[in-house]
């Protein structure tokens, strides 16, 4: 596990504030934000079971669930059977077997209301959590792809915060300051940091295996 305190300290040494931006909030905003969009990029493939009770239609996914990749029907078309744990369930051949399921977040609904009582098999794209302080299994390979993106954002911070204030270019007693090329600059050190951050999510996923 790696803490997002940890995380936070390095970012903060990387990419230093400039008038106190960003804040203390907008570091760990950025790592969460950074963590989540590598989650949705580089996200792993991991398989769970769901408990369908009859008479219940809605069920709590796990925490790190992102996307549903499949998830296994309890009817056999083949013989126009479903497999319960009660049993085999013989269906009309004509109507068949039917059912919709949406997902809201962590929440999986079957419609209609399941009249049947079994443990379905399902794929699903998972992510990195932070839990307590801690991001779960985010390790070293991870970590180091993850404050690429931190970093782009919380130069993003600071890029909006100067130039939100006031005019491009001031003098302050024999100090000249040219806010425009310090964005211009910003603006360089983001793109570069962006396509560094592209490129190491595709070795990742190459090397582990990631998104599908």
């Amino acid at each position: 596990m790696t803490t997002l305190a940890a995380l936070k300290t390095i970012l903060q040494s990387e990419v230093p504030a400039v008038n106190s931006v960003p804040t203390s909030d907008q570091y760990d905003q950025a790592i969460k934000d950074a963590v989540a969009d590598f989650s949705r990029r580089c996200g792993k493939v991991k398989n769970s079971t769901l408990p369908v009770v009859s008479g219940t239609a809605t069920y709590t996914l796990p925490s790190d669930f992102l996307q549903m990749i499949e998830l296994e029907s309890p009817f056999d078309p083949e013989h126009n059977v479903m497999i319960t744990s009660s049993g085999i369930v013989p269906f009309n051949s004509i109507t068949g077997f039917e059912e919709e399921v949406t997902i809201q977040g962590l929440s999986l609904t079957i419609y209609p209301t399941p009249e049947y009582t079994v443990s379905r098999y399902f794929e699903y794209k998972a992510g990195w959590i932070l839990s307590g302080g801690d991001f779960v299994n985010l390790g070293d390979a991870e970590t180091s792809v993850v404050m690429i993106k931190a970093k782009q954002l919380a130069k993003d911070k600071i890029k909006n915060s100067l130039a939100s204030n006031g005019s491009m270019k001031y003098s302050f007693g024999a100090v000249s300051v040219d806010k425009g090329a310090a964005l211009d600059q910003l603006d360089k050190d983001m793109f570069k940091l962006h396509g560094d951050y592209v490129e190491a999510c595709k070795d990742y996923n190459g090397a582990v295996g990631g998104a599908f």
